[in-house]
């Protein structure tokens, strides 16, 4: 559980029904006694570090991804020139007519990101994100294989859904120009990934400061999963096998693996040798493999014995020989049809409209199967716990509790707990958790530390909504009902939802005033690829395709993007400046008007944000792009909180252009008549409160 801010009350990570200790604790294998943590330390507190991250979300194979016809001539050659994945269409059953539009289009890898250019015209690179927005952390939706091929919701989705995840312990090789030039991808017989490519990726980020947030969709897998798993970890079969407890497992020092700490993959012939070599249980494990399925050889061999490893005893009993597939070698990992026990046998699954995944088996509560649900959940354990000891930041849990499969709060508890246990015994820095949640937001704000809901839609207020000041209050109030457990994600696009200008009455520059509101908030906020350069154009979900908006000539193509870019860049480095931290600090008051005034002017957005250390600023926003002008008046009590005193001189700084807003004012006179004035093309004035010399 995370720490309620102010003080108010501190919520004990317990664990549940063990122990298990987090970052900060003095001792890692110490406090906990007979199953209960009473140690003050071990309590997991709210990430802070979630306050200072920028959000950029990329889609790798569309960020730089090209058609050789559109663009200035030189874009033109430079995509006729690119090292790009050969797209295959693999949908079953499938045709589109529009597929040779698609073909032609070169999607992007990995590599791209890497190139050494600031200009968006050339290429959405780290170089770019780090130097001309200004965003601090790259979010990429899924970079894993996935499933191109079984129950496309689209006949035209030739790349499927990067969601509908096959195997989570690989990059896809299509995102890697190395595996475009060998002329194979994670399809081919010997598969080749991406995985150098993101390495790479993730030390160019880290080497400028950033911090690389991976997105991961628990509560399904995408059809014929393909298990991949860590070399020598302890599984559950063997635990149950020896008679243990499974209740031990909450307990992260007492049973703590050191082959979890810097984990390794079982992804190859040569580990897998390796393994029996020095391991005797695991060696007989195979020869019971081997007697079974006598006829298995290579990589097939490796990945059979992988879920031969896990199986329980009843999926032994009918393991396939023939079918290297999750759902058909361990079906207990997936939701039954009824909706409450795991599946026996392939058919036996929970059908939805989301016919290109497969849901899992996660009902913690379902104690005639706590085997399958203890297995199942220390394999999603695995999974981030490899990507974390890689070096990644930051999580986003994509669609977090689930009634259908049983994945609730506990469970990510837990597994967002472990995650931290093993990357503090690393001597990593807790990980990021964001969280996309649906169903029970109460319980898993107290779980993560950023939240995706209570902001985007509202903030949009699509279909009519008047967004005037009171609405944009409104919207900023709705973040406190998590009462400080978590951060909220203050974000106008995403990949779910709308570009900014659809149905907003927003232009690009409008918008991009609202989306500034969110720096001035206790938040995170982030910015979705393109959103920088006004794209008015929603990428596709599962298909091919490009970012319009970087290629000349194109409708998309906006001539003052530079300048809009620009103005993002400003907003973020003024955020995250430390003499503006009061932006970033939770303490605020929407501004009002002196009683004889009447109604403040609905126009302008006026709220004042201090922090614990006295960092004071006025946050104005012109919302509609009118010449506008108010006086506004600090009561006495607010003025208190501010330290403002009526002798003291003070002064305005334009945090945004770094120059003094008028001249020295008297602290009675600051607060009786605080004037702002904005011509129609200013969006904000974020004015930083300094005593005069």
């Amino acid at each position: 559980m995370r720490m309620l801010l102010g003080g108010a009350a501190v919520v004990a990570l317990a664990f549940l029904a063990g122990c298990g200790t987090t970052v900060g604790s003095g001792d890692p294998d110490g406090g906990c006694d007979g199953g209960k943590c009473d140690d003050p330390s071990l309590y997991n507190e709210l990430n802070q570090a979630a306050a200072s991250m920028v959000l950029y979300e990329v889609q790798a194979r569309t960020a730089n991804a090209c058609d050789p016809a559109v663009g200035a001539s030189w874009q033109r050659q430079a995509c006729a020139a690119k090292i790009a994945p050969e797209v295959v269409y693999r949908a079953e059953g499938e045709t589109c007519s529009d597929l040779p539009e698609l073909e032609a289009i070169k999607l992007g890898t990995l590599d791209d990101l890497l190139e050494d250019t600031d200009d968006f015209h050339a290429g959405i690179t780290v170089r770019y994100i780090d130097e001309k927005v200004g965003a601090n952390t790259i979010w990429f939706m899924p970079l894993f294989p996935n499933n191109d091929a079984w129950d496309l919701p689209a006949a035209c989705d030739n790349l499927g859904s990067p969601y509908a995840v096959r195997d989570y312990f690989h990059v896809r090789g299509s995102l890697s120009a190395s595996c475009a030039l060998d002329g194979r991808d994670e399809h081919s017989a010997e598969p080749c990934f991406g995985d150098d490519a993101f390495r790479a990726v993730l030390a160019e980020a880290h080497g400028r400061g950033m911090k690389v947030m991976l997105d991961l969709a628990f509560n399904h897998f995408g059809h014929n999963y393909v298990m991949y798993d860590t070399l020598g970890h302890r599984s559950v079969r063997a635990r149950i096998a020896d008679g243990e407890d499974l209740d031990r497992l909450w307990g992260f020092a007492t049973t703590f693996d050191e082959a979890l700490l810097e984990p390794e993959l079982l992804d190859s012939e040569a580990a897998l040798d390796e393994l029996v070599s020095r391991d005797f249980e695991a060696r007989d494990e195979l020869a019971a493999l081997d007697a079974r399925c006598p006829g298995l050889a290579g990589l097939g061999r490796v990945r059979a014995f992988v879920m031969w490893r896990e199986a329980l005893d009843w999926e032994r009993e009918r393991f396939p020989c023939d079918q290297p597939f999750l759902e058909a070698a361990l079906p207990g990992f997936y939701q039954g049809a009824d909706s409450f026990n795991p599946s026996t046998q392939l058919g036996d699954n929970l059908m939805t409209d989301w016919r290109d995944v497969k849901f899992l088996f996660l009902h913690g509560e379902n104690v005639a199967h706590e085997h399958e649900y203890a297995r199942n959940r220390e394999y999603l354990f695995r999974v981030m716990n490899y990507w974390a000891a890689q070096g990644v930041d930051a999580f986003r849990l994509d669609h977090t509790t689930d009634s259908r499969s049983g994945i609730s709060p506990d469970m990510w508890d837990y597994v967002v707990s472990k995650v931290d246990y093993y990357a503090y015994r690393r001597g990593q820095a807790r990980p990021v958790f964001l969280a996309e949640e649906f169903f029970d937001q109460q319980g898993m704000n107290k779980v993560v530390d950023i939240m995706t809901e209570g902001y985007v839609h509202d903030m949009c207020g699509r279909g009519g909504v008047t967004k005037d000041a009171q609405h944009v209050q409104d919207v900023v109030a709705n973040m406190n009902r998590f009462n400080g457990h978590t951060f909220v994600m203050t974000a106008l696009e995403t990949h779910d939802e709308h570009r900014l200008v659809d149905g907003t009455g927003f232009d690009a520059w409008t918008g991009a005033g609202f989306w500034g509101v969110g720096l001035t908030t206790w938040s995170t906020p982030m910015l979705l690829m393109g959103q920088e350069l006004g794209e008015p154009y929603g990428l596709a979900f599962r298909k091919s395709d490009y970012l319009r908006s970087r290629f000349e000539g194109t409708d998309q193509h906006r001539l003052d993007a530079e300048e809009l870019v620009a103005f993002y860049r400003n907003l973020i480095v003024t955020r995250l400046a430390d003499e503006n931290r009061a932006l970033r600090a939770p303490g605020y008051r929407f501004l009002g008007t002196r009683d004889t005034d009447g109604e403040p002017d609905p126009r302008i957005f006026a709220q004042v944000k201090w922090s614990s250390d006295a960092n004071v600023v006025f946050v104005f926003h012109n919302l509609w792009a009118q010449d506008v002008a108010q006086s506004y008046y600090l009561p006495a009590d607010l003025a208190r909180t501010l330290s403002i005193r009526d002798g003291t001189r003070y002064q305005l700084v334009d945090t945004l252009t770094g120059e003094p807003q008028g001249g020295c004012l008297s602290g009675s006179d600051l607060k009786w008549d605080l004037y702002v004035e904005m011509s129609a093309w200013e969006r904000a004035q974020w004015l930083r409160l300094e005593q005069c010399p």
